[in-house]
């Protein structure tokens, strides 16, 4: 309730320090103040533009939430990524480098892990070996079909649906291998999270004169050539020269009649038909902080040669497959993660389901008494991003058409209406913040260039 009241709060602030008139007309209309849109959102003010963003939501961020000053939604910094840290450096926010082991538990049994899946080097060498692109599904079948690969399969399948939130049978393996050979092996988090960043954004577009105006619900966008006229679910008329669309896919995808779905007239068919082609996970994150950190300790009664003092990350055969900590810090929150079709299975059970496999899949893990681990329990967040109906899934990844469906869903409609997202970034960080951040500042550009030439 609390956290409620502040947002709403922050909300009334936020439209109420300008008139209804102000953001009746503006330049730029934005829809959507996560990353992409409020990184453009600070662009274009800054280049003297006036700029609206319409958040459906009570909050900013998006796919970033900040709960009880933990993450909630994305969470890690994949690597030394240029406009992410260039960012947190101008904002005055460190990173924290992560440190720390990898397990595996198969069968109440710990084992120590170096790679993410198994034999990733014979892995990469067959997928240098393809000369036409194909799914992972297909890949594996052709070169790893044996009953000796089956731990590979299963091993590879579960990362690509755990890490990248996909489905093998659509996941491209040509852009599987590009993501996996530029990788990089640092990983950071931004310390006090990515919400310190939202709200960094959110001032600096803010003092640049951009008007944010949250639980605004987007149903129709009008438009012609060089105007715009934006609908919300109140009835208010929202009218721009610009749009700048910064929607999820799974908002583009959803059902007409979907609460967060948007209505354009003229209709947009070849951009709806081109998100459908590309690919959109599934996930359910869960967060549960204990009063004490039984997790590094647990085993070690049990099984002497398990010392969990540096452990980061263990991935299981449980039904919440994926939990990591705080390492670091030590912090007795553990962080469960369900993604790609095992999420989209589970998407319509309550967070209290959710919540009992979460606590029965630990018990497994650590072999801690579930009383003991109800006992110990402070409190816990079921995130079931698959039903949040301004996000209708997890992030992007690519299949055999994303290059294709990306180029047609970020072309802009009669230099009027644009679109940005971390889906439309066309790089190795597909699906991450430093994606969406790097997608509206390009957009941002290219629409102030298309401006300064009209």
């Amino acid at each position: 309730m609390e956290l409620r009241k502040k947002n709403l709060f922050e909300s009334l602030i936020l439209v109420l320090s300008n008139s209804f008139e102000d953001y009746c007309a503006m330049d730029v209309i934005i829809v959507g103040a996560g990353a992409a849109g409020l990184m453009a959102a600070k662009q274009l003010s800054s280049a003297g533009l006036q700029v609206c963003v319409l958040e459906a939501r009570e909050r900013l961020g998006g796919r970033i939430y900040e709960y009880n000053g933990k993450e909630g939604g994305a969470e890690f910094i994949h690597g030394n990524l240029e406009v992410t840290l260039d960012l947190l450096k101008e904002a005055g926010i460190e990173k924290q480098e992560l440190t720390g082991e990898m397990w595996q538990v198969t069968k109440g049994r710990w084992s120590r892990e170096t790679e993410f899946f198994q034999h990733a080097e014979t892995v990469i060498k067959r997928l240098k070996e393809i000369e036409e692109d194909i799914s992972i599904e297909t890949f594996l079948g052709k070169f790893f079909k044996s009953e000796k690969y089956q731990d590979l399969r299963y091993s590879l399948t579960s990362y690509v649906e755990g890490y990248y939130s996909g489905e093998i049978s659509k996941t491209s393996a040509r852009s599987f291998l590009e993501e996996l050979t530029s990788e990089d092996e640092q990983q950071y988090r931004s310390i006090g999270g990515y919400g310190n960043l939202i709200k960094w954004l959110a001032e600096a577009s803010r003092k640049a004169g951009t008007i944010l105006k949250l639980s605004t619900i987007v149903k129709e966008i009008r438009w012609q050539k060089g105007e715009v006229e934006i609908v919300d679910e109140l009835g208010e008329t929202y009218t721009a020269g610009n749009a700048l669309v910064t929607v999820p896919l799974g908002v583009w995808t959803a059902d007409k009649d979907a609460k967060g779905a948007i209505n354009y007239i003229p209709k947009l068919s070849a951009k709806t038909e081109a998100a459908l082609q590309m690919g959109f996970g599934s996930v359910i994150k869960i967060l549960l902080k204990f009063e004490k950190g039984f997790f590094k300790e647990a085993l070690l009664k049990k099984q002497a040669d398990t010392d969990l003092s540096n452990l980061h990350m263990a991935f299981s055969d449980q039904s919440i497959p994926t939990w990591w900590t705080q390492h670091p810090n030590d912090t007795p929150l553990l962080t469960g993660w369900l993604s790609g079709p095992k999420a989209d299975q589970m998407k319509d059970e309550t967070d209290e389901e959710i919540l009992s496999k979460s606590l029965y899949s630990l018990q497994e893990i650590f072999q801690v008494d579930i009383h003991e681990l109800k006992n110990n329990l402070e409190w816990s967040k079921v995130f079931n991003w698959t039903i949040d109906p301004f996000t209708k899934g997890s992030y992007s990844y690519s299949t055999l058409h994303t290059a294709t469906a990306r180029k047609i869903l970020l072309e802009p409609v009669e230099d009027t209406l644009f679109f940005a997202g971390e889906a439309l970034y066309d790089g190795p960080e597909m699906g991450t913040v430093e994606a969406a951040l790097k997608s509206g500042k390009d957009v941002a550009a290219q629409l102030l260039s298309r401006k300064a030439t009209s």
